[in-house]
């Protein structure tokens, strides 16, 4: 072997050791366990208000119910529809009118059995309204969602689960905050997690496929969003979990960004999340104590730097677990909340 071709090689290991010792191993730690937990299994949509109080779908083990998880575990609000099933939920700035009337707190969720968006309204009682807000034809199983605070744009994921995923079975939506008028933007595969980066220029989706009843890809694609009308454009893979690490067949959840644009990823199935920089370098991975099929996450707390990780519990699925991790910095969406509420 010439010497040149080993110095190469030398820099090579060098530069991967580099990289490797860049990523940290991290452990959460548990919040709600099975034995405390008033959550179902199929807990989702954690979510963050202006005070950093947490909230989740499937209280009670009721699909139609949302609970709290802090600063203790109760009933938040339970649907008016009895054919509601609560999935992504997205609290969202108040306008100086809405402060000045009374309201206490607007929420946008994902109800995939009725095929809509849901918007819920709290005033400072306590009473809360719920109404349609976002239904189209076109739009199916709706699953997260996530918000533009730039131009009050919802964006929608859904996924068909079928044992052979085709073009079609997921898609991207997006819906007028204000208005309610939805449009769909893509035709995918089943999607799941959906995030705006902290500058909105940037959206992030998740899409996997089944083939003969196996899950066989995990992707997250990232796009530009135009900031006038909020449409994407220019897909581009930002992650494929089959080239990464070999766990295609593990799903990818809820998404999350921080202040500074890295993005949290749930894998439902290895109780862990995987933390990428904007670049998609991997700068940690969170192994879960309690969870097993990881569902969605978010930031919240007094300053928005803890880490909020839900899923169904390790040792009783029927239960739904909350894990937690601190952070340096809060995330994007506690932050727009604190200072962008009752301003315009």
């Amino acid at each position: 072997m010439k010497l040149s071709n080993l110095n190469s090689i030398l820099i090579l290991a060098v530069s991967f050791l580099k990289f490797s010792s860049a990523q940290k191993n991290l452990d959460a730690s548990p919040l709600i366990i099975s034995s405390n937990s008033e959550f179902g299994g199929a807990i989702e949509g954690a979510s963050v208000d202006v005070n950093g109080e947490m909230f989740a779908t499937n209280f009670d083990a009721k699909s139609f119910e949302i609970g709290r998880i802090t600063p203790s575990q109760s009933l938040y609000h339970t649907s008016t529809s009895i054919g509601t099933s609560f999935n992504g939920i997205r609290f969202i700035p108040l306008t100086k009118s809405q402060v000045e009337q009374g309201i206490k707190s607007v929420a946008f969720l994902a109800n995939p059995k009725e095929n809509q968006i849901a918007k819920i309204v709290e005033d400072k009682d306590g009473n809360i309204v719920q109404s349609v807000f976002c239904k189209d034809k076109t739009l199916f199983l709706p699953n997260d969602v996530a918000f533009s605070y730039d131009n009050s744009k919802i964006y929608i994921s859904a996924q068909n689960f079928t044992d052979d995923t085709v073009i079609g079975d997921g898609g991207l939506w997006i819906c007028d905050g204000k208005s309610g008028e939805i449009i769909q933007l893509e035709s995918l595969g089943r999607t799941n997690g959906v995030e705006v980066s902290p500058n909105e220029t940037t959206l992030y989706l998740s899409e996997a496929f089944n083939k003969g009843g196996k899950v066989i890809s995990n992707k997250i694609w990232k796009f530009n969003i135009d900031k006038g009308t909020g449409k994407v454009s220019n897909q581009e893979l930002f992650v494929d979990f089959e080239k990464l690490d070999g766990t295609q067949a593990v799903d990818i959840d809820g998404m999350r960004t921080d202040i500074d644009g890295n993005l949290y990823v749930t894998r439902n199935g290895e109780g862990q999340v995987v933390v990428f920089s904007p670049k998609g370098s991997i700068l940690s991975r969170i192994k879960l104590s309690s969870i097993i099929k990881t569902t969605n996450l978010e930031f919240g707390g007094k300053d928005g730097k803890t880490l909020f990780i839900v899923g169904a519990c390790k040792d009783d699925d029927t239960k739904g677990c909350v894990d937690t991790i601190q952070n340096d910095i809060p995330g994007r969406a506690f932050s727009a909340l604190k200072s962008l509420n009752g301003k315009s």
